[in-house]
């Protein structure tokens, strides 16, 4: 009778385990998620990262368990300009960057700070959904990665210690500058630019180190820079953008749902951040108000003036791009203008 007893407890112990879909071997074969390290350079807070974490968030409920998008914030992972190398060798498997600092790597991404080439946010948001494929048909055969989403992040205007309302006003300017555009924008208006980090510039007012930066009014309102600058004068004045790619070992490696889930949700992100900004640009005029400072907006007329000024060396970066790149974004650029004007 006990023979038989152990017999049938047996029985019934093997037939759970082979028929329980929670059995020990069903979950041995769970896989866990491909991680996805996305490494951008702006701070957890900053208004730049909670957009893209918007994105990864969406990405992550969607797939399934399959991938998941790690967000390293504040270069936490890698400095700003090793972002496309890493990206290219698969030092990481997804990066985002300001696009126009890698000029200097490739004449073509200049195209996302030529001055005065956007008139208004709305003209740089069109922009850059025209722009960004060409930006992937050049960065998926020279750097081995694929271009999800560009968007504006508004332009790089002048938060300074004395009114900057004419060109003559520029004149010794001593200027902070986050990229090798915005150092010929300053140089050709008759200033002297400073290059440093974006993050440094309000210790570098603070200590007279400059007289200026060139800074989104997201960056002034963030960094607080009222406290050591009173005066933004806005125009408009450098078109600024930035890019999240993935590498495409990575990309190829994933399955087709997965791949089109990434690429769908970019266009989709890349809609509502350009509609963000545009919401916020008139917004931030008053924030900046309301902090103590004085806001200059350029009139059309000056503004014109110092588009003039700054013509020849807009032509000398278009030279420099392959001629078909640049007479694409030429047409892009003049189409937008038309519809958005300053």
């Amino acid at each position: 009778m006990k023979r038989r007893l152990i017999i049938l407890v047996a029985f019934i112990v093997t037939s759970l385990l082979i028929t329980s879909p929670f059995s020990y071997a069903s979950e041995c074969k769970k896989e866990k998620a491909t991680a996805l390290r996305l490494a951008v350079p702006w701070p957890p807070l900053d208004p730049v990262t909670i957009q893209i974490k918007a994105f990864a968030e969406e990405f992550n409920a969607k797939a399934d368990s399959k991938y998941v998008i790690e967000i390293h914030p504040g270069e936490s992972l890698l400095k700003v300009g090793e972002s496309i190398d890493a990206l290219r060798t698969g030092a990481v498997e997804m990066a985002g960057w300001p696009v126009g600092v890698f000029a200097s790597v490739d004449r073509r991404f200049a195209a996302a700070e030529v001055p005065f080439l956007a008139n208004s946010v709305e003209a740089d948001a069109a922009m850059q959904v025209a722009l960004m494929p060409l930006y992937n048909q050049f960065m998926e055969k020279k750097f081995n990665s694929k271009a999800l989403f560009s968007f504006t992040c508004l332009a790089l205007d002048v938060c300074s210690t004395k009114p900057i309302k004419a060109a003559a006003d520029w004149k010794g300017l001593l200027t902070q500058t986050v990229s090798p555009q915005s150092a010929k924008f300053i140089e050709a208006m008759g200033g002297a630019s400073v290059a440093m980090p974006f993050s440094e510039g309000y210790q570098a007012l603070q200590k007279g180190v400059v007289n200026a930066t060139m800074q989104s009014s997201s960056m002034m309102i963030m960094f607080k820079l009222n406290e050591v600058a009173k005066y933004v004068t806005r125009g408009y004045l450098i078109p600024a953008s930035l890019m999240i790619a993935v590498n495409m070992d990575t990309f190829r490696k994933m399955p087709r749902d997965i791949q089109n889930l990434l690429v769908e949700l970019g266009k989709r992100h890349q809609k509502k951040i350009n509609d963000h900004y545009i919401r916020i640009a008139e917004e931030n005029t008053e924030i900046l108000t309301n902090m103590g400072i004085e806001v200059y907006l350029v009139p059309k007329q000056e503004r014109d003036k110092w588009a003039k000024m700054l013509q020849p060396y807009c032509a000398s970066l278009f030279k420099k791009m392959e001629s078909e790149f640049a007479t694409k974004v030429k047409t892009i650029a003049a189409e937008a203008n038309a519809q958005y004007p300053y």
